[in-house]
């Protein structure tokens, strides 16, 4: 698990909407397509009923605000053929699930080819941010622990990727903040080059979405 300190929160609660009106039945609603999308970032929440509904039928939004469902348009396609052949190859094997013997090939096949200094930022929201930046924490509060913790509108640099795995969690990079050298552990695939024309940035974006969707 990542050594970065994570601050004990209440998550705010889905509040449902009031409404004179009754909700559609089940045959009234539209049908649900099936969303077979690669995403890049930490692995999606499911979404309950509610959420489900809204992001469904638009009339019953209203009253919500817009934050609620940006993450429903966050998705990047990607050609899945061309994409699965690629780590193929990285693990020299048909079966790229994701497991903890994947893991430390991928970790060999990284460091081998990570190109150093490289510059990293946050692809969304730390977990500890959720309560700020989605949730009722306060400006004032989150300011003054982002001074500690790690954001991902930070710019860190790697330091060195750490010579082990956790299956859940994948691998681990060591990197050091650039405002303040504070120097923090942090899971790779929640990590980004900020040099987009780097081949760092591929080799990056590449570990996230396996890691997040095998």
């Amino acid at each position: 698990m990542p050594k970065f300190n994570k601050p004990k929160v209440n998550k705010s609660k889905f509040n449902s909407p009031t409404s004179s009106k009754s909700l559609p039945s089940e045959s009234e609603l539209p049908p649900v397509q099936v969303d077979e999308t690669i995403v890049a970032g930490r692995r999606p929440k499911q979404l309950n009923d509610l959420q489900r509904l809204l992001a469904e039928v638009p009339e019953f939004r209203a009253g919500f605000e817009p934050e609620m469902f940006t993450h429903l348009h966050e998705n990047n396609p990607f050609k899945a053929k061309q994409f699965e052949s690629k780590i193929r190859k990285i693990f020299g094997s048909k079966n790229i699930a994701l497991s903890l013997e994947n893991a430390i090939k991928y970790l060999e096949y990284i460091k081998q080819n990570l190109l150093l200094p490289c510059h990293v930022t946050g692809i969304e929201e730390f977990e500890w941010e959720e309560e700020y930046t989605m949730g009722s924490g306060t400006k004032k509060e989150y300011a003054r622990l982002k001074k500690t913790q790690p954001s991902y509108t930070d710019s860190f640099t790697i330091n060195r990727l750490d010579d082990f795995c956790v299956q859940q969690e994948g691998i681990f990079v060591e990197v050091q903040r650039l405002g303040d050298c504070k120097k923090f552990t942090l899971p790779l695939s929640e990590l980004e080059s900020v040099d987009v024309i780097s081949p760092n940035h591929q080799l990056l974006h590449d570990y996230s979405v396996w890691f997040l969707n095998y």
